[in-house]
């Protein structure tokens, strides 16, 4: 049975009331904490000259960056999360940095949904959009419709996202998974965009990241543990007496860390960028995942947070969060001597 609008809208505000419950973080388990990177006491360089600017660059798309900090997707589809996402997208719009935005799978169905891209673009019309579709919904879809999708967006580029937890653990959840590597393999080849394929907060094993070698995908960002778990997300949408809830707390730590998602990246020689998020918090945070191979990094909950802050206007919120984040991220390379973020990650200063 598919959803109603109004079950649909609920379950949108489900995710987004309990994504920012503490119980829903793994916090302590990104493996963050083991990373540390080496102080350089002597940098031969000047603060000023620090550059954190990258780009974005696959087939037919060549875009530069002002950071390698992207906003990870958050939601969309429903009119509490359209403000979120004009507010966010203004952010990328001011300062080039990439948004995933919300799944699409609503527009699917429903061909009025797509309108909130239309007003999201009238405010930023400059924003780098990321489309998303799951791989459930990939699978049954035909390509022209998720065209639509990319269409609808004017996105640079696409996001797969791949969560068997979190649709087993759903009770409107869709868990049939099979042939999702050919599906991937036919939208590479149709898409228009370079496509990224995205775990949702479980990561990524060594075999996974080896059979999508090949596929021609762009990316591969490792969502790994560390952040908000959808599985745990899912478990406290059901009551403490149903069976999905139990289930969901005996899954409650399920997943591969973010850090040791990277470095199985590392280990299957992959072809394709790498890009980490999951349980990312600080500009500190970026400057190690950037030094372990990381060429894109994925923040959610702190933007989720800005953009529904009470004390000051969205805008406003976001762009002191960035500014830190930023910062973070260019006192990392001042103190470990590294000029850029190449130099970051090829000089040794993780240990």
């Amino acid at each position: 049975m598919s959803e109603s609008n109004t079950q649909f809208e609920n379950r949108k505000r489900d995710h987004i009331r309990i994504a920012l419950d503490p119980r829903s973080q793994t916090e302590g388990q990104t493996g963050l904490d083991s990373i540390e990177l080496i102080h350089e006491a002597l940098p031969d360089l000047n603060f000023k000259e620090v550059d954190i600017s990258t780009s974005f660059s696959f087939s037919n798309v060549s875009l530069s960056l002002s950071s390698p900090i992207f906003i990870s997707s958050m939601t969309a589809g429903h009119e509490h999360g359209r403000e979120i996402n004009m507010a966010l997208a203004r952010l990328s719009d001011r300062h080039q940095i990439l948004m995933g935005v919300g799944s699409q799978r609503r527009e699917l169905t429903d061909s009025n949904a797509a309108e909130e891209w239309a007003q999201v673009r009238k405010q930023a019309p400059k924003a780098r959009l990321l489309g998303n579709i799951g791989i459930a919904q990939l699978i049954k879809t035909p390509l022209d419709g998720i065209r639509r999708l990319v269409a609808a967006t004017e996105a640079v580029g696409l996001f797969v996202h791949v969560n068997p937890l979190q649709e087993v653990l759903q009770p409107e959840g869709t868990s049939d998974f099979k042939n999702s590597l050919q599906a991937i393999e036919n939208l590479v080849k149709f898409a228009g965009v370079p496509v990224i394929v995205k775990e949702v907060g479980c990561g990524f094993s060594v075999s996974t990241l080896k059979r999508l070698e090949g596929t021609g995908i762009a990316a591969v960002d490792v969502a790994g543990k560390g952040g908000t778990h959808w599985g745990r997300v899912e478990g406290y949408r059901s009551e403490e007496s149903e069976m999905l809830y139990q289930v969901a707390q005996t899954y409650a730590n399920w997943g591969i860390s973010t850090v040791e998602s990277l470095l199985n990246a590392e280990q299957a020689r992959v072809s394709f960028e790498v890009w980490a998020s999951g349980g990312v918090r600080t500009g500190l945070d970026v400057a190690k995942l950037c030094a372990l191979g990381a060429k894109k990094v994925g923040i959610a909950k702190p933007f989720l947070e800005a953009a529904l802050s009470a004390h000051t206007d969205a805008d406003t919120a976001l762009e002191n969060l960035l500014n830190r984040l930023e910062t973070e991220l260019k006192i990392a390379l001042f103190c470990t001597g590294s000029k850029n973020l190449a130099e970051l990650a090829t000089k040794k200063v993780i240990r």
